[in-house]
């Protein structure tokens, strides 16, 4: 089997931690997939990087996790996120560079990947959309899945969500229990596109969506969380490592919860090292650290 997760790879850089890491949405998902997935399965990712220090460190880790990769490097940088932690481990995003990966736009080489491929993950949120809306369009062999990072702008904050349910198989989404009136409405978007939609929500486990009855399954529990960042990736990847083949919603969200649990134990969504700023690192890095 062929997994591809197209999108983000790049340098998760935690600001309370003066420190670097290699990370990105579909970096996480790939080194995920490579636990969850059956041995003999292909995992790799798709994405573009930029001609600097960062991209090599991402193009490093990469190779040690023995993950595929088709890279497209552009003059500029390569995506970072910029992260904080809350007093309860729960991770903060504060900013994020697309740098290289929002001018991308897929090549034919690169569609005739997905179009050869068996699964599928995209990520879809506002910084790249030009980018992904050149993913939905290209054509795929096999489970297409789209993690929802944003649903919308604020203007439709359901926009991708209604342009993008029908061209996906799967849709992910990180929420809370509180928005019992946004699941409801993910729920008959669902329904109406034939679509099956998972919704994470932390410790309050997860949802299947679109099915005649909902689908729920408890979170997994962990005597410590370290740090939340890569858990919903985490989860797609034990998710989707039991769903390609079974088609089983119960028994694929149960192995999504584990997996996720094994994350946020740790720093990052997967084991690698962290690298300490250097000591000219600019102060706006530090900045942009937010108050507890």
């Amino acid at each position: 089997m062929k997994i591809t997760a197209v999108g983000d790879c790049g340098i998760d850089r935690y600001v309370d931690l003066r420190a670097d890491r290699p990370g990105g949405i579909s970096l996480n998902f790939a080194a995920n997939a490579k636990i969850w997935f059956e041995a003999g399965d292909r995992i790799s990712v798709l994405t573009a990087l930029g001609q600097d220090r960062e991209a090599a460190v991402v193009e490093g880790t990469i190779a040690r996790l023995g993950v595929g990769a088709f890279i497209a490097k552009g003059p500029g940088v390569t995506p970072v996120q910029y992260i904080d932690h809350d007093a309860t481990g729960e991770r903060v995003f504060v900013r994020y560079e697309a740098g290289v990966l929002a001018q991308h736009r897929l090549t034919g080489p690169e569609r005739e990947i997905l179009r050869q491929g068996d699964v599928m993950i995209a990520t879809v949120f506002t910084q790249i959309t030009d980018f992904f809306e050149t993913v939905a369009d290209a054509p795929s062999g096999g489970l297409r899945a789209l993690d929802y990072c944003n649903l919308g702008t604020p203007e439709d904050p359901l926009r991708y969500v209604h342009r993008y349910a029908e061209r996906f198989d799967l849709g992910f989404f990180g929420l809370s229990a509180t928005q019992g009136a946004l699941i409801d409405e993910l729920d008959a978007i669902a329904r109406r596109a034939g679509r099956v939609f998972i919704v994470t929500l932390g410790v309050e486990g997860s949802l299947a969506l679109g099915e005649k009855q909902r689908i729920a399954v408890p979170a997994v529990s962990v005597r410590k969380v370290v740090d939340t960042t890569g858990a919903g990736d985490s989860f797609a990847a034990g998710f989707l490592s039991h769903y390609a083949r079974s088609r089983e919603l119960e028994a694929s969200l149960a192995r999504g919860a584990e997996a996720a649990a094994r994350t946020i134990g740790q720093i990052g969504a997967f084991p690698a090292p962290l690298v300490p700023w250097p000591a000219d690192a600019p102060a706006e890095w530090t900045a942009l650290k937010r108050s507890r």
